[in-house]
């Protein structure tokens, strides 16, 4: 999966680019997001994300205007931030103007693609550098192609009623499925099901003998690919 990401955004000629699953995608949403795929955000880039990560995505308000947009479970939304919001919306915005626009980022396109779940949505954003042609319609239908034909291989959001990798689950399986690989621990997902703690603990244990793994860290990189931060949900303590 990383190696078909990086290579989708060198085709697009982004400085940037990330593929992230958010589990409160909203404007006012206190989920954050959680990183399965990052390029060119090392250095002077790294604070923009850290910024992202701890103001909320909304903070962006190309994003922002994203969440407010109709969805239907499913359905995938790709715009260019001209699109999204002017220059200066953009320009005036504290987390673009104190974080992004230092950073020598600026220009982007997001595609999102919206789960059956509320709230958790599958979602690819790329930037080009400050001063660089900006992206024009082409690079946001080829985005929008690529992530409509290939989400379903990505994360999360595309695990069909049919079983992922072959495994067939029940309904509630596939819930906690989604809601496990968007990093939320036992006790959120339980508050979005409307079940009990030792539940979601029940379903959680079937899902690990179907998938033959042992840790929440082992189911992610399964499914997901790249790499798994280092944090309780994806340890698998509860929370």
């Amino acid at each position: 999966m990383r190696h078909l990401l990086s290579g989708v955004f060198r085709i697009l000629g982004a400085e940037a680019g990330a593929f992230v699953l958010e589990r409160d995608f909203r404007p006012g949403g206190h989920g954050q997001f959680t990183a399965i795929v990052l390029e060119g955000w090392e250095g002077s880039a790294l604070p923009a994300l850290e910024a992202l990560q701890r103001m909320g995505s909304d903070s962006n308000p190309a994003i922002r205007s994203l969440m407010e947009r109709p969805s239907n479970p499913g359905a995938v939304i790709t715009a260019m931030r001209q699109e999204l919001v002017g220059d200066r919306t953009w320009y005036d915005a504290p987390y673009v103007e104190h974080f992004l626009y230092p950073s020598g980022l600026d220009d982007s396109v997001y595609s999102s693609r919206w789960s059956r779940l509320p709230g958790v949505v599958q979602c690819i954003g790329v930037y080009r550098g400050r001063g660089r042609h900006p992206f024009d319609a082409a690079d946001r239908e080829l985005l929008h192609l690529f992530h409509t034909e290939w989400g379903t291989l990505l994360g999360a959001p595309g695990i069909t009623g049919d079983g992922a990798y072959g495994i067939r689950l029940s309904r509630r399986e596939r819930q906690t499925l989604e809601l496990l690989l968007a990093g939320l621990g036992d006790k959120q997902i339980a508050a979005q099901l409307g079940i009990s703690r030792f539940t979601v603990n029940q379903y959680t244990k079937s899902i690990y003998r179907r998938f033959e793994v042992n840790s929440r860290v082992a189911l992610i990189v399964r499914l997901l690919g790249g790499e798994v931060r280092d944090t309780p949900e994806a340890r698998g303590d509860r929370c």
